[in-house]
């Protein structure tokens, strides 16, 4: 749980930093219990749409398990107020290893993120699930 002095943004930063460990608990931990994690322009197959702190820590887990061959080293959010301050915007870039050995920068998606009384209340997600996709397809390779 987040403390009274804490704002949005610092929030939203803390949330951010602690995604290269991928752990899923810890993430949970920052989320309001009836979050919506939504995701526009999902992966095939995959929901658009997660309601609660426990589902979406448990989709997490289970879809970073699935990128175990997927080496996170460090993500860097530039993150942007809104005129309504309890939004924010934050474009994600992430350093990775592929699979393959291939190591680099890529920008892995763009978030609009809603925080009340502390907690992230909106997660929605545009990830570059095609560039997600090919790097499973690699894994299975």
């Amino acid at each position: 749980m987040s403390t009274s002095l804490e704002t949005p943004r610092d929030l939203v930063e803390r949330l951010f930093l602690g995604l290269p460990s991928r752990d899923a608990d810890r993430f949970a931990a920052l989320l309001a219990p009836d979050v919506a994690f939504e995701i526009p322009f999902p992966i095939p197959g995959e929901p658009t749409r997660i309601e609660g702190r426990e589902q979406v820590r448990a989709y997490l887990a289970a879809r970073w398990s699935g990128m175990s061959g997927v080496q996170v080293h460090d993500i860097r959010p530039a993150i942007h107020q809104t005129v309504d301050p309890e939004v924010l915007v934050v474009e994600n870039d992430v350093e990775v290893t592929r699979p393959n050995g291939e190591r680099g920068w890529f920008r892995s998606s763009v978030n609009v993120i809603r925080v009340q009384n502390g907690l992230v209340t909106l997660f929605r997600d545009y990830m570059d699930a095609g560039r997600i996709m090919a790097m499973r397809q690699s894994m299975r390779d």
